[in-house]
């Protein structure tokens, strides 16, 4: 039977700094809406402290280890990591640095203690003023909680965890990141942020791959069958049918597959499959799911 995968998120939801409200004369009021929707759980959740050490765990990766009142923790990050001030300043993480960190909670946390956290953004604590918040925005551009309205202007950077600009269409009902300084004194109040971040980052292939297999496959004795053309081709590589199989190929690289069987051509030499590729489905070969391990290696390479 084929079967459909599906993941549960659990969220937390959470704010970082306060800065002073001031008149933001050229924003109208709006009139009050009444609080019906429930407000939606966030994906991401924050961690805060201060930076105690920063060291280099890996070519590129750093650990920066942080000690509050009531735990010691650590958290990595890496050129990928977005790290601005409350002012929406782009800064360099430093020993002594109060800090808050964006977290995503889908993500796989190591079972250790002190804890090790995996950031995506982090906000560094200035005097500057400015308020970093942790929102969701419906087509009115009017948060979850129904007490904020943003207003977009061509000043305002939105860009997603990639750092890829993104429109307004494309964060409604997403969760972002708004860096403010001023607020309108009304209800709901009201502000023009000058920089919104997208919680969410430009897939690659691998992960457009991974995801094909995780929402079509088979089971066949045990073994995960997932489609070959869909993921070969999703990474780059040239699929052509021989009326028996395929040949998957990508520069000097070949593969030689045969349905029916579980030997299978490698350039000149001669691997071997748990399960044979089969015509699951129409029009649709399917292989073991170790071949799609054998393409991402060759692909990151």
């Amino acid at each position: 039977m084929k079967k459909t995968l599906s993941i549960l998120l659990c969220s937390a939801i959470a704010g970082t700094m306060v800065s002073p409200v001031a008149g933001a004369n050229e924003l109208e009021p709006v009139p009050v809406v009444d609080q019906k929707e429930e407000v939606q759980q966030m994906n991401f959740y924050t961690i805060t402290g201060t930076i105690t050490k920063i060291a280099e765990e890996s070519k590129g990766t750093f650990f920066a280890s942080v000690k509050t009142d009531e735990e010691e923790y650590g958290f990595y990050f890496n050129n990928q990591t977005l790290v601005f001030d409350n002012t929406g300043k782009e800064v360099k993480l430093e020993e002594g640095m109060e800090f808050t960190g964006y977290v995503d909670s889908s993500k796989p946390m190591m079972m250790i203690y002190p804890p090790r956290y995996s950031t995506d953004v982090v906000i560094v604590h200035t005097d500057e003023p400015g308020t970093v918040e942790l929102q969701q925005f419906d087509e009115n551009l009017l948060n979850k909680k129904q007490d904020l309205i943003i207003h977009l202007s061509k000043e305002t950077v939105m860009e997603n965890l990639s750092k890829k600009l993104v429109s307004k269409d494309e964060i409604i009902n997403k969760e972002v990141l708004i860096f403010y300084e001023v607020v309108l004194e009304s209800y709901p109040a009201q502000t023009g942020p000058k920089r919104v971040i997208l919680l969410e980052r430009e897939q690659t292939a691998v992960d457009k791959a991974l995801k094909i297999a995780e929402t079509d496959f088979y089971d066949v004795n045990g073994e995960t069958m997932i489609p070959l053309r869909l993921v070969a081709e999703t990474l780059g590589f040239k699929v052509e049918s021989t009326g028996k199989g395929a040949i998957v190929s990508k520069g000097n690289l070949s593969f030689t597959i045969t349905r029916g069987s579980t030997t299978y051509g490698y350039n000149k030499a001669l691997r071997f499959f748990k399960e044979a590729p089969e015509l699951l489905e129409e029009k649709k070969t399917y292989v073991p799911i170790e071949f799609l391990h054998l393409l991402i290696e060759h692909t990151e390479k």
